[in-house]
């Protein structure tokens, strides 16, 4: 190629990176969501609505089992599940999305402000309950052990319209007036919206208990009424709990040992000790924390935090990080795109009973390697 004024240039060879690239392997074992939604029994939602009175309208278990449906298939909104349900008619036939019209009994695609409604009307109280039957479910299959359990916690986004867009130069301020903020450590930011706690089956790497809370929530705090939760509701022998510093509190250890006897693995957490250094609060911390077991009389659950046992057990607490990234990657944990503290706890619930049904499809057809695969569910 020659300029205007005389002088060759040389073209630039671009290299060629696609023969050198190697491209992902195409999983050949993927299953419908058909499949996951068909082993799964929510016929126990009906039971707790009463639906004598006026016309019938959607059963519960059929709108609930369409947002799982949503989730699983990696949907955005509600409207994206609205326009689906319109365009392919099969899937109404298929989660029994019918109700009364004029008189008759017709399969119809409900309007997004349908699960709305819905959601408003359970509340927390009863997507919680909803939630909490189906894992007795799963420990009455033998899917869920419960033998070893882990609790942890993450923050979401709340969500308000415009979020992103400037008005005369600032952001726009977030209007969800149940939200807060808090610190994200994961980040290492402050975020405005919700603090989602949950508790895992170490074994299989599933929720048992969840709770959602504003995002300046103390985590302590949430750890009493989830043990009683397990204690009351859930035929598990809890042999180990772990938990990080944020959980670490004398009474919080005293209401594992005494109402489920199970061996605290808490993380030292050296705050309002004395001492000039880190090393010196950390080891008046231990000091303490020795005492108080001896003190109540429960020694025989101390288990020292510098030992290599402890570390042992506590590496496996990766399964509490790696189902967030799981939520976030698969469920769309992020993408929250409602306001106030019943949709965030709502948003919570669907996304792990999501992770129940495909676990619970996986072991019905003898794949248990695909339990924690959300995207193998999805033709």
């Amino acid at each position: 190629m020659v300029k205007r004024d005389g002088r060759s240039r040389k073209r630039s060879k671009k290299k060629c990176t696609r023969k050198h690239k190697k491209t992902k392997p195409i999983r050949r074992d993927g299953y419908t969501t058909k499949k996951a939604l068909q082993e799964i029994d929510l016929s126990y939602i009906d039971g707790m609505v009463d639906n004598t009175k006026g016309r019938k309208g959607f059963k519960t278990s059929s709108l609930i089992k369409a947002l799982l449906f949503m989730y699983i298939r990696g949907m955005d909104s509600l409207l994206e599940l609205e326009r689906f349900l319109r365009k392919h008619k099969e899937w109404l036939y298929f989660l029994e999305l019918k109700r009364t019209v004029k008189g008759q009994m017709r399969y119809v695609a409900p309007h997004r402000t349908t699960y709305n409604k819905l959601i408003k009307w359970l509340g927390i109280e009863g997507m919680t309950e909803i939630f909490t039957l189906l894992v007795v479910q799963m420990i009455e299959k033998g899917i869920i052990k419960g033998n070893i359990l882990s609790v942890d916690a993450t923050i979401i986004e709340a969500w308000f319209k415009d979020k992103d867009k400037e008005k005369n130069g600032k952001l726009r301020k977030p209007r969800d007036k149940d939200a807060s903020l808090g610190y994200d450590s994961y980040r290492e930011i402050f975020v405005y919206g919700y603090k989602i706690h949950v508790v895992i089956d170490v074994e299989t790497g599933l929720p048992i208990c969840i709770c959602v809370t504003k995002a300046g929530y103390g985590e302590s705090r949430t750890l009493r009424p989830f043990v009683g939760v397990i204690q009351g509701r859930y035929p598990v022998d809890v042999e180990k709990f772990l938990a990080d510093s944020g959980y670490d509190g004398n009474l919080n250890r005293l209401d594992m040992i005494k109402m489920l006897e199970a061996i605290p693995y808490i993380r030292l957490n050296p705050r309002n000790c004395k001492g000039y250094t880190l090393e010196e609060k950390m080891a008046r911390r231990k000091k303490l924390c020795e005492k108080f077991y001896k003190r109540e009389r429960v020694h025989e659950y101390w288990v020292d935090p510098d030992s290599d046992s402890f570390d042992k057990t506590m590496n496996s607490r990766t399964f509490s990080e790696q189902i967030f990234s799981l939520m976030r990657d698969s469920l769309n944990l992020d993408k929250f795109k409602h306001r106030g503290i019943v949709w965030a706890t709502a948003h919570a619930i669907l996304i792990c009973m999501s992770m129940l049904v495909v676990t619970n499809a996986a072991v019905a057809v003898d794949r248990p390697d695909l339990m924690r695969c959300i995207k193998c569910f999805r033709l």
